[in-house]
């Protein structure tokens, strides 16, 4: 494919977009992260020397490097580095520990791990590090108590020094990966989506379209870097307008106004329970005094989007999308419908199915199922997964697994999801891996978890748990044990012991039955006996 085809996408990679960028307009402010800004020119430069390095370290191309950081500008310069120099970066959460730090290392086969002093208690607990991994490489400071690691162990200062800005860097296409995303795990353990260069760039390209942005526009996100919302939604997309995005450390109802009105800020996306969060801050004289004209959010209930429009002056844009796909619905900025996710982008076909597989008329409820109309717009494959990848094509067609329905305009409505995902705190959650760590516990024989509902809008989880005496079964030890092994926003919250679990004929357990029984008087909470769940980073 000719690079030719994507004058505006800087040949269609990542680093020829941000090269381009910088060859423009060089001294414009391309990312203020957490206090921190580079230029598009100091940007560029950041990622020729650690891409570079990297290639220095002994990475080829298409190798995997991880990047296991906070937001931090370190966090940006690796990824642009690793795009610019042909490798795959591979974001891990930094909430992850245990088995799923251990499988977001192995999995992807990385060779070189990026992180920062705060996270080495997840990486001591590891049994033992993935044998591919090589190089560990901390920003700020090393550790002493990593050193001996038995692997080599260096710092930001020693990888910049072996990076060279006019290093010769081996072609890079379009269709080349350049990044391994660990999904959530919705139905299992997590899988390592495959994306190319060129399905990040047009996401970002078409959510600039959506929103109506232009190059004088400030993006905000206080979403992690380690999720495509970040990324694509908000780096990328400002990067292709020649924009400046700003990205925050964390979410924080306190401050974010502020943060809103001193970096002049005109959009921001919002995820999961943010909306509901505003809105329940005290009313103020400057609710209306910030920049802010419209925000990207997930699809919200009316009244949550109506009053928070109203409260706050701005337009909110909904959407959908996946990992595998990017975002490909948008509700338009004029006739918008609400509670719709909006109508098909430019690079994307969309059909209802029936569970025959054959198209459903308009308003009839079926599987969304999705096909890209250019090459290289949608991921490749799930990293060494084949049977993953096969179950989730089917006649041509990329199954979502959401249940969903058009009407006669051609506004697609979200209805369910097919399997038991959950989620919580802006975070897709796999029923099974959580199921896995209850079964562990001393004395529990079963378990199943379910979605119920928050008073922010999102999921609360309610673990039900076949045991034996269910009157004298020990919640906060129990509740100890899921802390010390799930990131903080896979613990439950509710538990119930149960003296058996309902079940189908065929074994399987009934969790529509788990789901009307959520009001039971003996369901005990973790937050009214004091416990929380802990946060690492």
């Amino acid at each position: 494919m000719s690079t030719r085809a994507f004058p505006d996408l800087g040949g269609g990679t990542i680093g020829g977009l941000l090269a381009s960028r910088a060859a423009a307009n060089p001294n414009k402010v391309a990312v203020i992260c957490n206090e921190v800004s580079r230029t598009y020119r100091a940007l560029d430069a950041a990622a020729r020397v650690i891409g570079s390095a990297l290639l220095e370290l002994g990475c080829q191309k298409s190798e995997s490097v991880a990047i296991y950081l906070s937001n931090t500008i370190e966090f940006l310069e690796t990824w642009m580095g690793t795009a610019t120099a042909g490798l795959v970066q591979v974001p891990i959460n930094t909430a992850y520990k245990q088995s799923f730090l251990e499988h977001a290392l192995a999995h992807p086969d990385v060779r070189v791990l990026i992180t920062e002093s705060s996270l080495v208690e997840a990486l001591l607990e590891l049994p033992a590090l993935p044998e591919c991994v090589e190089t560990i490489v901390f920003i700020d400071r090393i550790p002493p108590s990593i050193r001996d690691c038995g692997r080599r162990v260096i710092g930001w200062g020693d990888l910049v020094a072996m990076g060279d800005p006019d290093y010769s860097f081996p072609p890079v296409r379009p269709s080349d990966i350049t990044a391994i995303q660990l999904t959530s795990g919705t139905t299992g353990k997590s899988k390592g989506v495959e994306l190319p260069h060129l399905h990040n760039l047009v996401g970002a390209r078409e959510g600039a379209e959506a929103m109506g942005n232009s190059q004088g526009d400030r993006i905000y996100t206080c979403l992690p870097l380690f999720h495509g919302a970040a990324q694509i939604n908000i780096f990328l997309r400002a990067l292709y307008l020649g924009a400046t995005s700003v990205i925050a450390p964390k979410f924080s109802a306190r401050k974010f106004w502020n943060d809103i009105r001193s970096y002049e800020v005109t959009e921001f996306n919002a995820l999961g329970s943010m909306l509901p969060v505003l809105l329940a801050q005290p009313p103020s004289e400057q609710d209306r005094e910030h920049a802010v004209r419209r925000i990207f959010a997930a699809p919200a209930p009316a009244d949550v989007l109506y009053r928070f429009e109203d409260r706050f002056g701005v337009h909110i844009v909904e959407g959908y999308g996946s990992t595998e796909m990017k975002n490909v619905l948008h509700n338009p900025l004029d006739n918008r419908r609400v509670g719709s996710l909006g109508k098909p982008t430019a690079s994307t076909i969309l059909e209802i199915h029936d569970e025959n597989g054959n198209r459903a008329p308009a308003g009839s409820v079926g599987e969304i199922v999705y096909r890209p109309k250019q090459p290289h717009v949608m991921f490749t494959r799930y990293y060494r997964d084949p049977e993953a990848t096969l179950a989730v094509f089917h006649d041509l067609w990329f199954h979502t697994g959401d249940l969903g329905f058009m009407d006669q305009d051609g506004f697609f409505y979200f209805v369910d999801r097919k399997k038991d995902a959950l989620r919580r705190r802006g975070e897709n959650i796999s029923s099974q891996e959580i199921e896995s760590i209850l079964t562990a516990f001393p004395s529990v024989l079963d378990a199943a978890v379910v979605a119920v509902p928050s008073e922010l809008g999102e999921d609360e989880i309610l673990a039900v748990i076949h045991v034996e005496d269910p009157g004298n079964f020990d919640m906060s030890a129990l509740f100890a044990h899921n802390d010390a092994l799930m990131p903080h926003f896979m613990v439950p919250r509710f538990y119930r012991a149960v003296d058996s679990l309902p079940r189908t004929p065929t074994g399987k357990i009934r969790k529509v039955e788990l789901r009307e029984t959520s009001q039971h008087t003996d369901i005990w909470d973790a937050h009214h006996h004091g416990h929380r769940p802990t946060r690492r980073s």
